[in-house]
């Protein structure tokens, strides 16, 4: 130790070190990692640049052991002694990791213990050489690549950056390890102080990267402390009844399972969850509720327009209608009035009369109401009818059809003579929207026949206010059945929807207390986004007012409209009039309403007023007033999140956000202390407790599976796939085929799924009869019924042999060798001398419906596009309306539109952030809901006993109604194994196969699975006489479905597949996550395991695992974890050692992502498959076929010239993609994939034609003379429509010049000049005009 000790300090004073304070503390000595760490102690720590040279200098004297020097200044280490640190420091001096953390659970994870107290703000870090502490929390942790340290001697370092914040700002913490053991620990290290929110003590200094220049810190010494998160010290718990998650659009940033979390954590027995308009978190809510022990209370803070108001049913009605001369009263006349008097449900009087003022009545109008100008003569004139009927309405309440047509020519033309009608007014129009919404409209007419009322002639004043008088007192009945003896009606003194026009809303609290009232909750979102959505979805009161049985009303926030009128002073009748709609009043804290202050509309002491008023009011009205916090973030330093968002949008107050987080019992008490103590214990915790209390624990939906039945469905499916399998089988059945039928229907209809195959059936057959080909998804070709059912031609029996003339079988194969049927050498049948058929791809039923054949089957089909839209609307047509939906999706702000925010934020505020502290606000933004919309072929299908809002409200996608599609509200992932839904995409493949049979007249049923011209595609290009090692491609698979892109095509290369074996096990390899690249790839190249042995599909780790001596049900659990990316369990794991898995088959396990099932595998390779025959037998049609699918990218400009300038734009292309945005290069590689296959095409000798005035189609590249003439819509600049105009135009026409094509096909200008680069006006005159100059 002296020698050492002498040698030390020796070098010390060489590299300039004099301090004679510093002493030899300790040194350590690491044998395993060839490491000596040094301790020195002093008053002041040296120059970092001094502590380097130390370091090398000690390293070339000791000749290749790695030298780290820790500074233990007299300050540090008092620090350590006042937190008892020193005894597991010393500890860690003797090379021992500590056993026991210090008292307060602080713990070194790297280097030396980091003194607590003495943290530097990150906002205010400098970079500078002065070692500083940062104390915050994990954001994230970026592992980088490992390099030869020079300063090491070339030793590999492991660099790593972990994100810090502390909520002032976020900088990058930069380590240096050792080897990649220690990066591993210590990776795992600060993932468990992310997730658990521990402290992040790290020394250091901050300086910026020279690859970047952002500023870093370079941390020599990190400590973890437990993270303390905010408690609720009271002993009595609040309730909050006021929160929104991301599903408030573009506002709300709480999460929705933290919020339950923190309710846990707070002991917060009840937690109401109330998005602005919707109700889409209800289904997480829930689930996270049920996590957490803490009960959900569902709601909503809707947008009310008060447009109604309620009146006793026991009033005398008079019903009326008019006849005017068109729909504007300021422009047109009054022609009859007609009306019936009603007490008591019985005609007591009626009023008819025409109405002259001298006017023609028009033609339209005449033919419409049947109403000439002739029998107007000798009528009253406008205001004697007017005068009388405001007589014949004295002390009545009016109803119309439509009645704010009627009031608006009443109120105009009275108006005239100063005659006044101040009656109230019902429509019924408005209550039939509401109580018989599922009516396909309601018109007068089609109310008539629903209600069984009798119309005898339409649009005559008189009649028609007869029918609506008989409609009028069914709804009223209708009423009396809810259970209601009010009814909404309107006035001049209440608010109407404005159409396009923003209407005048309120917010309003409404919670669901029984499941009645959820059902109650769904109708009222449902009808405000289908009826009334105008900006938002607006809930109108008399909508509110016919379905608020087992709903608790709340006044909501400042936007409340008793807020609202207390605010503006409305005077004490109408502020109690409002107040009594409510089941409480709602007040808030005074930062909440700051805004008020600032804008000039109230003061500080105002808003506490208006407080202590509502206080007051529920006083004295008898009406509970509960203290809720608003909540739209979780915890105070998330603001900013919003406050981007917020900026994003426009809002110019973004900056002031007031403290809308989720506040403890103390916090609220606190807060209301103004009220008194006694006061605000009641609005704090008792009044939300006692409400919580009531709300009944609910569930957004109903448990288990809810199929629709097809009457009979069990034994049609079980005659078909029986009677199928006879066909093939022959009677009696195979024992394997009779075994796997029994199996598979026992599982099918024991658990309720027969009616789901049959409907699938019949929509597939529906499909086939019209001549298009369906191709299955997914794991439905798992299911030997579904193949006897005809949903799927994918056999899953083992390989085998049938014949097709005697239905001899032989299930006699060495299924070792063969998985798939058509691999089998083929083969004679023994008994009557025909080709056998090859038939099998060994898929396990389980896959489908599970271990115990009890999972919600998923069936996707992929139907032609063109006849997607005929399949949906069969679908309707089976279940009815009413029972079939487009399932809805909610989509939120991604990454890359996040970061779009930050960007955006900085420019508006002028703002400069650090790349971390924007990735930081970036990843609090995401997910926040942006739009709604709708799977691109899912179909929701409700049971005919039940309704659609016993599980979901409905919608627009995007809430637009002119895309005459209704959507689930929830998103359709939330409803998971609740109600069915069916996959119904469009794809291109069944498009172009029924295409290439049109133009071959070759059935692509009939196509042979091992052709073996087709197979040599996927390993050369020799079958197409071509060389296309100018493009980088060793394969003819160009332009095939699932086999053409680049990287497959990699992969082809590598794997070099003959049989339709390895093809199965390629789609699948290349269509999941983590499967072939670092995963099956390396394995492969290097030999480990053959391409027959790797993972490819989920069903190959069953069966692996099962043949390996695993039993079936671990087998099932570990496939089902691996393939939705979960990885092993430890005890998975453990199954797998004892059982001698090979470890490189358990690694495999642990990087996957997610995995393709062998039968959905099987189905695209069966498909692609078939339009590669055509490629290699049928190359004219094929081509022809392939560009007419994709003519929206086809670029003739850049296809025309032949192969050699195609080849010479390609490169271009690629070369130009470097500097392209990811969008740009996405469009980019899918032309270049286009001019691929033009360059194959033009290699095979066919020709790409020009487009021709006369001879070019509008959308569909022609076959003509060996070579392919492009469409109208392949010239850049012409779209489908303008293509299908020119054509039809142009047909049967000749053109001298350029002008007499524009004027005869209404061409643009556009779309001209477009033709004429492309020179399709060659040697033709712009005008006919001659030119004598």
């Amino acid at each position: 130790m002296g020698a050492l000790q002498e040698e030390l300090f020796a070098t010390l004073a060489r590299v300039g070190i004099s301090d004679e304070s510093i002493q030899l503390e300790n040194v350590v000595l690491s044998r395993e990692q060839n490491l000596l760490t040094v301790f020195f102690r002093c008053k002041r720590e040296p120059d970092i640049a001094l502590s380097q040279l130390l370091t090398d200098s000690l390293e070339e004297r000791l000749g290749g052991t790695r030298v780290r020097v820790v500074w233990l200044s007299e300050e540090y280490y008092q620090e350590l002694e006042t937190e008892n640190e020193a005894a597991q420091f010393a500890s860690q001096q003797q090379g021992a990791t500590p056993a026991n953390a210090a008292p307060n659970g602080k713990r070194s994870i790297f280097g030396g213990f980091v003194p607590s107290g003495k943290s530097t703000s990150i906002k205010s870090i400098k970079s500078g050489k002065d070692k500083c502490i940062i104390e915050g929390t994990v954001v994230s942790i970026n592992e980088r690549n490992s390099f030869k340290n020079k300063r090491r001697k070339d030793a590999v370092s492991f660099p790593l950056d972990v994100s810090i914040t502390d909520g002032t700002d976020s900088i990058y913490c930069s380590l240096l390890l050792d080897d990649e053991e220690q990066k591993k620990a210590i990776m795992a290290e600060f993932e468990s102080a992310k997730k658990n929110k521990d402290r992040v003590l790290a020394m250091g200094v901050a300086r910026e990267s020279q690859m970047t220049g952002e500023l870093m810190f370079y941390a020599n010494s990190i400590c973890l402390i437990p993270g303390v998160l905010r408690q609720d010290e009271s002993e009595v718990k609040r309730v909050e009844l006021h929160l929104h998650t991301r599903m408030s659009m573009q506002d709300g940033i709480t999460e929705v399972g933290a919020a339950f979390e923190t309710a846990k954590r707070f002991g917060h027995k009840a937690l109401a969850i109330t998005d602005h308009g919707v109700v889409q978190a209800f289904p997480a809510a829930a689930k996270a509720a049920k996590k957490a022990g803490v009960k959900p209370i569902f709601g909503v803070e809707g947008y009310l327009l008060r447009e109604s108001e309620l009146i006793g049913m026991d009033q005398t009605f008079v019903v009326f209608d008019l006849e005017t001369t068109g729909l504007k009263p300021e422009q047109c006349e009054i022609i009859e009035v007609g009306a019936v008097k009603l007490k008591e449900g019985v005609i007591v009087d009626r009023f008819q009369t025409f109405v002259n003022d001298g006017v023609v009545i028009p033609t339209n109008i005449t033919q419409l109401t049947g109403i000439t100008t002739e029998m107007l003569i000798g009528a009253p004139n406008t205001r004697e009818v007017l005068t009388q009927f405001h007589a014949f309405c004295e002390g009545c309440c009016l109803v119309a059809h439509n009645a704010e047509f009627d009031m608006s020519f009443v109120r105009y033309h009275a108006a005239r003579f100063n005659i006044t009608f101040t009656n109230q007014y019902a429509d019924t129009l408005m209550l039939a929207r509401d109580l018989m919404h599922d009516l396909i409209n309601h018109k007068l007419d089609t109310l008539c026949e629903a209600l069984d009322v009798v119309l005898e002639s339409h649009h005559r004043a008189t009649d028609d206010a007869a029918a609506t008088g008989e409609i009028f007192l069914k709804l009223l009945q209708k009423i009396r059945d809810l259970g209601l003896d009010t009814l909404p009606v309107r006035s001049d003194e209440t608010k109407q929807e404005r159409g396009k026009k923003r209407s005048a809303t309120n917010h309003i609290i409404i919670l669901a207390k029984t499941q009645a009232g959820m059902k109650n909750l769904y109708r009222i979102v449902s009808y405000a986004h289908l009826d009334h959505f105008h900006y938002n979805p607006i809930i109108p009161f008399s909508l509110l007012s016919l379905y608020r049985e087992g709903l608790i009303l709340g006044s909501a926030c400042e936007a409340g409209e008793l807020y609202q009128a207390i605010l503006k002073e409305a005077g004490e009748e109408r502020i109690e009039y409002l107040a009594k709609t409510y089941d409480f009043l709602e007040i808030q804290p005074r930062c909440n309403n700051a805004f008020l202050v600032r804008e000039n509309k109230a003061t500080d002491e105002r808003i506490l007023e208006i407080n202590r008023e509502i206080v007051a009011l529920g006083d004295r009205l008898g009406i509970p007033v509960v203290a809720t916090g608003d909540v739209h973030f979780l915890d105070p330093e998330d603001a900013i999140y919003r406050e981007v968002i917020l900026t994003k949008n426009g809002f110019d107050d973004a900056a002031f956000q007031a403290p809308l987080y989720y506040k403890t019992t103390t916090e609220m008490l606190a807060e209301f202390a103004y009220l008194g103590e006694e006061t605000a214990m009641r609005v704090v915790v008792e009044e939300p407790n006692r409400i919580a209390e009531s709300c009944e624990m609910l569930k957004p939906f109903p448990d288990g599976t809810h199929a629709p039945t097809i009457e009979h469905a069990e034994d049609i499916l079980r005659d078909m796939a029986v009677g199928k399998a006879h066909e093939i089988y022959g009677d009696p059945l195979p024992e394997v085929v009779q075994a796997r039928l029994d199996r598979e229907l026992k599982s099918i209809i024991g658990n309720g799924f027969a009616s789901l195959y049959l409907m699938a059936q019949r929509l597939v057959h529906k499909s086939n009869s019209d001549g298009y080909l369906v191709g299955s998804r997914g794991s439905v070709g798992s299911s030997f019924v579904a193949t006897m059912a005809g949903i799927t031609e994918v056999n899953a029996l083992q390989p085998h042999y049938v014949c097709p003339n005697c239905k001899h079988s032989d299930f006699d194969v060495d299924r070792t060798q063969y998985f798939c049927g058509i691999d089998m050498p083929n083969k004679d049948c023994p008994v009557c001398g025909t080709r056998y058929n090859k038939m099998g791809f060994d898929i396990p039923f389980e896959v489908f419906l599970g271990f115990d054949g009890d999972k919600t089957p998923d069936i996707d089909l992929n139907f032609s596009g063109e006849y997607q839209p005929v399949a949906h609307k069969y679908v309707e047509e089976m279940f009815g309306r009413g029972h079939a939906f487009r399932a809805g999706t909610i989509s939120g702000v991604a990454e890359r539109t996040a970061f779009d925010y930050v960007r955006q934020y900085e420019e508006k505020t002028g703002k400069v952030l650090r790349k971390a502290e924007r990735e930081r606000i970036a990843q609090g933004c995401q997910d926040v809901k942006v739009t709604t919309g709708q799977h691109p072929g899912g179909i929701v299908i409700v049971p005919k006993e039940d309704d659609i809002l016993d599980y979901t409200p409905i919608q627009y996608p995007a809430d637009k109604s002119n895309k005459n599609t209704i959507t689930t509200h929830f998103d359709f992932h939330a409803m998971d194994d609740r109600l069915v839904k069916l996959d119904i995409l469009g794809h291109d493949d069944p498009t172009a196969l029924r295409m290439l049979q049109d133009l071959t007249g070759l059935d692509p049923v009939t196509i042979p699975l091992d052709d073996p011209d087709t197979m040599r595609i996927y390993i050369a290009s020799d079958s197409l006489k071509v060389d296309l090692s100018a493009i980088d491609c060793k394969v003819g698979s160009l332009g095939t479905p699932e086999f053409g892109t680049g990287f497959v095509r990699g992969v082809l290369d590598a794997t070099q597949p003959t049989t339709m074996e390895e093809l199965v096990r390629i789609s699948g390899l290349t269509h999941g996550t983590d499967v072939w690249l670092g995963n099956a790839e390396p394995l492969v190249i290097n030999k480990i395991a053959k391409l027959n042995e790797v993972i490819c599909t989920r069903d190959d780790i069953m069966n692996y695992l099962i043949a390996h001596g695993v039993d079936a049900s671990s087998s099932f659990k570990i496939m089902e974890s691996v393939r939705k990316g979960k990885g092993l369990k430890p005890e998975m794991e453990q199954k797998l050692l004892d059982n001698e898995i090979p470890a490189w088959y358990i690694d495999s396990c642990k990087k996957i992502k997610y995995m393709f099932p062998r039968g959905h595998a099987v189905a695209y390779t069966m498909m692609s498959f078939r339009v590669a025959y055509y490629k290699v037998h049928y190359p004219l049609e094929f081509y022809s076929v392939y560009f007419t699918v994709r003519a929206d990218l086809f670029d003739v400009s850049l296809a025309a010239g032949g192969a050699e300038r195609v080849l010479e734009t390609i490169h271009e292309l690629e070369r130009a993609a470097a500097k392209m945005t990811d969008s740009e290069k996405g469009r980019t590689k899918d032309i270049v994939t286009i001019l691929e296959v033009v360059y194959e095409m033009n290699m095979r000798g066919i020709e790409l034609l020009p487009v021709d005035l006369y001879k070019s189609a509008a959308t569909k590249f022609l076959i003509e003379d060996g070579a392919i003439r492009p469409p109208f819509n392949a010239i850049p600049g012409v779209g489908s429509n303008a293509a299908e105009s020119l054509a039809e135009n142009a047909k049967g026409k000749v053109f001298h010049t350029i002008e007499e094509f524009r004027v005869a096909t209404k061409a643009n200008s556009a779309v001209v000049t477009a033709m004429e680069k492309c020179g399709c006006f060659a040697g033709m005159e712009k005008t006919a005009q001659i030119s004598l100059f």
